[in-house]
């Protein structure tokens, strides 16, 4: 477990289900930028969870304050040798703009940079989610490819572009 000021930073249990699935699994505005959500039923999240509870590189984001479950963070990293992570993030429609993505953002990238010793973070959104850009833009980390059509809008269809970025320990400055 990692804290934060505001944040208790902790592996996924299974009896998280139920509120993942209240907390984010029902958002739809995730659904323009993420396929996966919205989810319909908790047996959804269920099994979401149960492929992310036995995984050390996947994190569950509670606000200390009240418990809540705010969102998740993963960390992909498939050679370990080349030292190279995906880090990735969701925070319920309800917790986003009040600082808490770039509270967990900068704790676990300090944390796979200094303890895990990875030399480089990626990490990729949907060019229209614009407060992602934003958000790893302020973190340091620089666009390296913009891939065709290879995000989509559960609403709409509509297929979009999907901007691949990093940053390196050398590059990091909070």
């Amino acid at each position: 477990m990692v804290e934060t000021e505001r944040l208790r930073i902790r592996n996924f249990v299974f009896e998280d289900s139920k509120s993942c699935f209240e907390s984010w699994g029902k958002d739809k505005n995730l659904g323009k930028y993420i396929i996966l959500y919205p989810m319909s039923e908790v047996s959804q999240m269920e099994s979401l969870v149960r492929s992310l509870e036995n995984d050390k590189n996947a994190w569950v984001l509670e606000e200390k304050g009240t418990g809540n479950v705010i969102g998740y963070i993963t960390v992909d990293i498939p050679y370990d040798l080349l030292k190279i992570g995906e880090i990735g993030y969701v925070i319920a429609e309800k917790y986003q703009h009040m600082g808490y993505a770039y509270e967990a953002l900068t704790c676990m990238i300090k944390k796979y940079f200094y303890e895990e010793e990875l030399y480089l973070l990626e990490a990729k959104y949907n060019e229209n989610n614009i407060a992602s850009a934003k958000l790893l833009n302020k973190l340091g980390f620089q666009m390296e490819a913009s891939l065709r059509g290879r995000r989509i809008d559960r609403y709409s269809g509509k297929r979009n572009n999907m901007v691949v970025c990093s940053i390196t320990k050398d590059e990091v400055n909070f």
